[in-house]
């Protein structure tokens, strides 16, 4: 038995009227058992693009295997001023009894490929049922396909026409750039790099891992039926995770998320964190993150970045010190919150973890995943901490397409999209 559908709205009264009120013609007139052939298609592709991802098959399948007018669907249309007057056998022997076993679906494979007036699926049915699981297939397949070629078109958009696969990232390109030292000032330095073309048709990083997209559209979408759809077929559209907790739950899809701006502002001082401490991964005592923080601070001539950013860096450490990615924009990106980052990174790989990056969420993403990730390099070589060059930079902030394929065109250091509003 087929699990049923995963809205519980989806069933037999999810369609239009008209759809019914045929079906009855069709009864009335001795027509409904005529078998007829029903083909689902479309006549362009969304996004003015050249193909379209077919999706909702799925939740297809578990429709017509679950379809059965209840006594509480029939009471109701009997009610109805437009089929008020219809004859009872028709509530009572034909809707009543009404299932898909005489409907047979050919599709195409979920995740396929498609294209204008190319069937997706087709049906073979009585005229009866068929008219009356039309609509609701539309529904089922429109706005999956819609959000997974949307995704997909952004994961193509993200990736850019230059990356090729490889494994982690080995030994950088370098590249001659003017970097910020430690005490502020610039020089001239011979810095490795990473990132992709510094232009469009420039020399790509063979070393560079493709840019991951997450779908983070749940806060933006149609309603939780909207966001749940959405965290489930962008990942058909190749989205890598999504921040939908539920859809992770159901979906089995990565779930992926840090924290908030907010968080960072709840913290005004290091007082609030003094005596936090954590395990020592390379031992068994606990040991205080602060005093470490700040050592590197004090090394660094780094005293001038925010305390409050700081604090909240290093009680989010103490909280996930093996998987530690923070939001670095809150309040300067380059003279604080990057530099707070680098501080309680250092000290969390001298108790054993493995930082895990930052997240962009304003300014110019392309300038500012560059400078980050050379100030990344630079502490990797500075330090002898290998870890630096495999750090994510996750940008954010009302991301597209157009912007994806700008940000290719510019050069960036990106490694992961998160992607809301212009997906769902």
């Amino acid at each position: 038995m087929m699990d049923p559908p995963t809205n519980s709205l989806v069933g037999p009264l999810l369609t239009d009227l008209y759809q019914i009120t045929m079906a009855y013609a069709y009864w009335r007139t001795g027509q409904h058992s005529k078998r007829a052939h029903f083909e689902l298609f479309f006549r362009k592709n969304p996004f003015g693009g050249s193909y379209t991802i077919f999706a909702g098959l799925d939740e297809v399948l578990k429709f017509l295997s679950g379809f059965k007018f209840t006594a509480e669907d029939i009471e109701y249309l009997r009610k109805t001023p437009q089929l008020g007057h219809c004859e009872p056998a028709f509530f009572d022997d034909y809707l009543a009894n009404l299932d898909c076993s005489d409907v047979v679906v050919s599709a195409m494979k979920e995740g396929s490929m498609a294209f204008p007036r190319v069937p997706l699926l087709t049906v073979t049915a009585p005229l009866g049922i068929g008219n009356l699981i039309e609509t609701t297939l539309l529904t089922l397949v429109n706005y999956p396909s819609l959000v997974a070629t949307n995704a997909s078109r952004m994961v193509v958009a993200a990736r850019g026409q230059f990356w090729e696969e490889s494994s982690g990232s080995s030994a950088p390109v370098s590249d001659k750039r003017n970097l910020p030292s430690g005490d502020g000032t610039a020089g001239s330095k011979q810095m490795p790099r990473k990132s992709m073309q510094v232009a469009e048709g420039g020399q790509a990083d063979l070393a560079r891992r493709k840019p991951k997209c997450v779908e983070f559209g749940l806060r933006r979408a149609q309603g939780p039926d909207g966001g749940f759809s959405a965290s489930k077929y962008s990942h058909i559209g190749g989205f890598h995770a999504t921040s939908n907790v539920l859809a992770g739950k159901l979906l089995g899809i990565p779930i992926a998320g840090t924290h908030a701006h907010s968080f960072v502002q709840s913290y005004t001082s290091l007082e609030l964190v003094k005596g936090s401490k954590l395990k020592n991964a390379k031992g068994d005592e606990m040991v205080e993150l602060l005093p470490l923080v700040l050592a590197y601070r004090d090394e660094m001539g780094w005293n001038d970045t925010n305390d409050g950013e700081l604090a909240a860096f290093v009680g989010y450490a103490t909280a996930f010190p093996g998987s530690f990615l923070c939001l670095v924009d809150t309040y300067d990106t380059l003279r604080s919150g990057l530099r707070n980052f680098v501080c309680v990174s250092l000290a969390l790989d001298d108790l054993g973890y493995v930082p895990r990056g930052i997240r962009l969420d304003s300014g110019d993403l392309s300038f500012l995943s560059l400078e980050c990730e050379c100030v990344f390099h630079k502490m990797a070589d500075q330090h002898d901490r290998p870890f630096f060059y495999d750090l994510d930079i996750v940008a954010s902030n009302d991301i597209n397409e157009g912007i994806l394929n700008s940000l290719n065109k510019q050069g960036h250091a990106i490694t992961m999209f998160g992607i809301g509003t212009n997906l769902v």
